[in-house]
C-alpha cells in the first residue's frame, strides 16, 4: 500500500500538467466547466482554511498542493477564455461567469473594467510586497540559522546530552525545515506570477472579444466593447478571487 502512495506522488505532477493541457486544448460542456470553477474555488477555500488548523501534515504539503492549484487555476482560465470567445449568443455564456461580470460592471462597463483592473493590481502589488517578502525572508532566516543549529546538535551529542539517533532526527527536522520555507518562497514567487497571468489574460479576452464581436459577429464597436468588458470582468474576479483566498493562507502561516 505504501508503494502505491509513494508511486501516486511521484506521478501526481505528471498527472496535473496532463489535466492542465487536457482544461487547455480540450473542448468543455459548459456545465463541466461551470463545475470545474466551483471545485477551484471550494479547493482554494479549503487550502485557506487548512492553515487554521495546527497540523504538520498540512503545513508540510501544502505549497505543494497549492502549485497543483495554481497548475489547475490557469488550466482552467484558458478553457474559459476559449469558450467565452467561440459562443455567439450572449444567453449560451458561461452563467457563472455572466452573472458575476453583471454584478461588477452594474451597466457601468467603463467602471467595471478599471475597478477589475485595479482589484488584480492591487492583490498583484500584495503578493509580490507582502507574501513573497515575507516568504523570503523567512527562508533566508531559516537558511542562516542553518549551520547554527546542526553546530548545537553536533555539540549537544559530544556532550552526550543526546544520543547519535536523537541528534540524527535533530537534524533531519531541521532539513525538512528548511526544505518547508524554501518550498514556500518558490511557491510564493508562482502565487505572484499566477496573478500576473490571470491579468495579462484579462486584458487578451477582453481585446480578442471586442475583435471577435466586431469582425464575426458583426456587432456595434459599443456593443462588442460592453458585452466582453463584462464577460471578462465576471472572468478575471472568479479566478482571483481564489488565488487572494490562498495568498491569505500564507501569510497566516507566517504568522503560525
Amino acid at each position: 500500500m505504501n508503494k502505491i502512495i509513494s508511486k501516486i506522488k511521484e506521478l501526481l505532477p505528471l498527472i496535473m500538467l496532463f489535466f492542465a493541457l487536457v482544461l487547455i486544448f480540450v473542448p468543455l460542456p459548459i456545465m463541466l466547466i461551470q463545475v470545474l470553477l466551483v471545485l477551484d474555488t471550494a479547493f482554494s477555500l479549503c487550502l485557506f482554511l487548512s492553515k487554521f488548523f495546527n497540523s504538520t501534515a498540512i503545513a508540510y504539503h501544502f505549497p505543494r498542493l497549492f502549485i497543483y492549484n495554481s497548475i489547475y487555476t490557469c488550466g482552467i482560465a484558458i478553457a474559459t477564455t476559449r469558450t467565452f470567445l467561440s459562443i455567439e449568443n450572449l444567453n449560451d455564456y458561461i452563467p457563472l461567469v455572466l452573472n458575476i461580470g453583471r454584478w461588477i460592471c452594474c451597466d457601468n462597463y467603463v467602471c467595471g473594467f478599471f475597478t477589475t483592473l485595479l482589484f488584480s493590481s492591487a492583490i498583484l502589488m500584495y503578493c509580490h510586497l507582502h507574501v513573497q517578502k515575507c516568504q523570503e525572508l523567512a527562508a533566508r532566516i531559516c537558511l542562516d540559522m542553518m549551520n547554527q543549529k546542526l553546530f548545537d546538535i553536533d555539540r549537544q551529542v559530544e556532550q552526550k546530552q543526546i544520543t547519535i539517533e536523537e541528534g540524527e532526527i535533530e537534524k533531519r527536522k531541521v532539513q525538512l525545515d528548511i526544505d518547508y520555507h524554501s518550498s514556500m518562497d518558490g511557491s510564493s514567487k508562482f502565487l505572484e506570477g499566477a496573478v500576473a497571468a490571470l491579468a495579462v489574460l484579462f486584458v487578451i479576452a477582453t481585446g480578442g472579444g471586442v475583435a471577435v464581436g466586431i469582425l464575426d459577429m458583426n456587432l456595434f464597436w459599443k456593443d462588442s466593447l460592453n458585452q466582453y468588458i463584462m464577460l471578462s470582468c465576471g472572468y478575471l474576479v472568479l479566478f482571483v478571487v481564489p488565488l487572494f483566498l490562498t495568498s491569505l493562507s500564507f501569510k497566516i502561516n507566517k504568522l503560525e
